[in-house]
């Protein structure tokens, strides 16, 4: 029997197990939601995932090669943006995960959350029990964490233990190989009058070393893969097929009511279908669990009949609604090399030298994660008082004024963050705009990142094929208020750069290369170096219907009896901080209501 032969047989019998549950996409928010849901050894799982099971991956495991993951169409689905005209019309690449364990597999590790007041916004529009008290409890069951023995004694003085989980699956750690440009960033904060925060603190407020999603004892990256699925893969009611392309969720239309039965996939090549009796799930991400709704006939009927889609339900809420952190970049190129990490892309010896030290002991360079942040909130950079009128107004989407009657209020609120700043001990190139200048040496880059944008964007499908990439179109800096905040944030990411102790360590500012001053400069600076930090959120947002909600809250599609979405396309509004805690534990909170129900009809 042929490889292909086996592979053939191998679908086809997990075709013929009806499942309780299929779950589309292995990534962050799937595999929590398999595992709990198969804890119960009386239902059975399905997870279908496009991308590769690549188990003991190097470029996976070891931290240090994120980067090496992104871009690479191994791992990466290599989305991007169309052209954005207010950004010079740049195109801006959107790594998205594409092996089991998504982007939790290919992200920069770090491991934060946002302030109570930021989950509570989410239940003031209309989202019952989706707020911080509901929340903290599974935050707090995801992870367990732990320092590295023997650690940098800054790292041993940075977190607060109460609010950290102690026994869940994701093993997290503040990362112990401190570079020396990481020392100064605090202490250049509190200069400029903020204060030092505790990592996992309820309010984020401040400078802080972050915590990263790397195991204390091995060194390694811990993801949705390790954590997850790795200790329960031999379940027997668990399975897991990846390499399969789900092209649509089939339903029953009983009654006019659509009931999810299950999905159709493609395995090389080859079309199947495979059965759910209890749900379908969809966890494909903030750019394909909502153009899987589309290509199944959910969306807007104008969309779904110029790609020949028949419309099944029609609701305009699908695919808007996208929100993402974007940010301003500057690069400072340091006075002595110790400052920097860029000698590892200079020196191919010395790359070799950590890589053989990770190799033989887990430990150094390569065992590290992102370090430091700092969040501030609006009145912290002394911005004029805020007046609401010159802030709202009518926008694509129905709603729109509730989310920006809260963002205003946290933008009024000193305990919410408005700006997060964020260290890289090097040049980015796969972040800046342009290659380093020549003959230019070691660089740190300082990312200035608004947090909650103003502005709106949208996911579409672009035609009825599901290999057919979408339309991505953020609508970056859309809403003029938008630049204001960039503006503001660049100020103050230059001005960090020009306060001691870290400017002391700095020789000369390569990006930009002229200094700013006037806004009109600063304007021209972020269409010329906004980028993403890779958190885009809302696509199938969970709100009302009327306002724009394609899920309700308990995370069921609206028009569908039993089709959920569980995954970052369900945040209806944006918080502060990298966002995969969240997912995390938005994902362990709807395994419940899941089980719950389950519960209640039987």
């Amino acid at each position: 029997m042929t490889v292909s032969e086996e592979r053939d047989d191998f679908v086809e019998a997990f075709c013929k197990i009806k499942y309780d549950y299929v779950i589309v996409g292995g990534g962050t928010a799937g595999l929590v939601v398999a595992g709990r849901l198969s804890e119960d050894e009386s239902v059975n799982v399905a997870v279908l995932e496009a991308g590769e099971l690549r188990l003991d991956d190097l470029i996976i495991t070891t931290p240090g090669l994120s980067n090496a993951a992104r871009g690479n169409p191994t791992y990466d689905w290599l989305f991007e943006t169309i052209p954005q005209t207010s950004l010079n019309n740049r195109a801006i690449k959107w790594p998205r995960g594409k092996v089991v364990g998504g982007s939790s597999c290919i992200n920069s590790h770090v491991f934060v959350r946002a302030s109570p007041e930021e989950y509570n916004d989410w239940e003031a529009l209309g989202n019952q029990g989706w707020n911080w008290k509901t929340l903290a409890p599974y935050f707090k069951k995801v992870e367990t964490f732990r320092l590295i023995p023997d650690g940098h004694a800054s790292a041993r003085q940075a977190y607060e233990m109460t609010s950290h989980g102690t026994t869940g699956p994701l093993e997290t750690t503040i990362s112990n190989d401190i570079n020396e440009s990481n020392m100064l960033w605090i202490p250049a904060w509190n200069k400029l009058g903020v204060k030092t925060v505790l990592a996992g603190a309820e309010s984020p407020i401040g400078a802080q070393f972050t915590k990263s999603t790397i195991s204390s004892t091995t060194g390694k990256r811990s993801s949705s893969l390790s954590a997850y699925y790795v200790p329960i893969a031999d379940r027997p009611n668990l399975h897991l097929l990846p390499k399969a392309l789900v092209s649509k969720v089939l339903f029953a239309r009983p009654k006019d009511e659509l009931i999810s039965t299950g999905v159709e996939f493609t395995v090389a090549d080859k079309q199947y279908e495979v059965t759910a009796k209890s749900e379908v799930i969809l966890c494909a991400g903030v750019v394909q669990s909502p153009t899987l709704l589309e290509l199944s006939g959910i969306g807007s009927r104008s969309i779904l009949e110029a790609c020949g889609v028949e419309t099944l339900v029609d609701n305009k809420g699908v695919g808007e609604n996208l929100q993402d952190h974007a940010f301003t970049i500057s690069a400072h190129q340091v006075l002595d090399s110790r400052h920097s990490l860029d000698y590892l892309n200079n020196s191919p010896e010395l790359a070799a030298k950590a890589m053989a030290e990770y190799a033989a002991t887990k430990t150094g360079l390569f065992a590290s994660g992102s370090n430091v942040s700092t969040y501030i909130s609006y009145n912290q950079i002394g911005l004029a008082a805020l007046k609401k009128s010159s802030v709202v107004s009518s926008h694509r989407i129905p709603g729109l004024e509730k989310q920006y009657d809260l963002l205003l209020a946290r933008l009024r609120n000193s305990n919410v963050p408005a700006f997060q700043f964020t260290l890289i001990p090097a040049y980015s190139s796969w972040l800046m705009p342009e290659p380093k200048p020549e003959g230019v040496k070691d660089c740190i880059s300082i990312m200035n990142c608004v947090v909650a944008p103003f502005s709106r964007g949208s996911i579409h499908i672009q035609s009825s094929h599901p290999g057919d990439d979408p339309v991505i179109d953020p609508h970056y800096l859309d809403h003029c208020f938008d630049q204001e905040l960039f503006t503001a944030a660049s100020r103050q990411g230059l001005k960090l750069a020009a306060t001691a102790p870290l400017s002391e360590a700095l020789d000369k500012c390569i990006v930009p290369a002229v200094p700013l001053s006037t806004d009109d400069e600063y304007k021209d600076f972020t269409r010329r170096t906004l980028g993403t930090f890779y958190h885009p959120i809302g696509t199938c947002s969970m709100l009302p219907r009327e306002d724009g909600g394609v899920v309700d809250s308990n995370l069921v599609v609206y028009g569908t009896k039993n089709l959920r979405v569980v995954d970052a396309s369900v945040f209806p509004l944006h918080i502060s901080g990298n966002i995969q805690w969240t997912v995390y534990a938005v994902a362990e909170r709807a395994a419940d209501v899941i089980k719950q129900e389950a519960r209640t009809h039987t």
